[in-house]
């Protein structure tokens, strides 16, 4: 097959019906069927353990994409986020969900790279995007214990000694919230 013949069918090629495509059909209408497959396999094939790590990914792409993200920082600046759920220690991805702007909240998104680990006391690791002491406390009642890095401004408890203290090197402080303890 010729280069230009090759390319006029990757163009081309998608795995939805069109004739079953709805306003509310979404931007990954075209893949759907494919990434629900992969994502069922993900978790069918292999049951994760206890550690667990949530993490994003970036996809690099050039050409036009409705959903993709800009990041000055990097290397590649447009590329498709992919937000997964992993095993912490073999890196092995039993779940994940490709942003898309449906606008969906950050519990949300937790929530579903989780729904199947959530109640069998699994251990999460997770960076500062994901993280806040609210849905740390949620996922505690659901028996998941978190530990992660967490912004300033996602709800840190402040105490009478945390407000205002200036810690120097080799010092730390912690504040608790019922069972949830946010240490600096």
């Amino acid at each position: 097959m010729s280069r230009n013949r090759s390319e006029s069918t990757w163009k081309a090629w998608y795995f939805g019906d069109s004739s079953l495509q709805t306003q509310d059909s979404g931007w990954l209408f075209k893949i759907w069927p494919v990434y629900e497959y992969f994502v069922q396999k993900f978790s069918s094939v292999y049951s994760s353990k206890q550690e667990l790590s949530l993490d994003e990914a970036m996809i690099p792409w050039r050409c036009c994409l409705k959903f993709r993200t800009y990041n000055p920082g990097k290397i590649t600046k447009y590329d498709v986020l992919v937000r997964m759920g992993c095993e912490a220690v073999s890196g092995y991805i039993s779940n994940m969900e490709m942003y898309a702007t449906e606008g969906k909240k950050l519990e949300e998104t937790v929530f579903s790279l989780l729904d199947r680990n959530l109640g069998q006391n699994h251990h999460i690791y997770q960076d500062k995007f994901h993280n806040s002491v609210r849905l740390a406390q949620t996922l505690l009642d659901r028996n998941v214990r978190v530990c992660g890095t967490v912004r300033a401004n996602r709800g840190i408890p402040h105490g009478p000694e945390g407000e205002g203290k200036h810690l120097n090197i080799g010092q730390s402080a912690f504040q608790r919230k019922d069972d949830v303890m946010v240490q600096v």
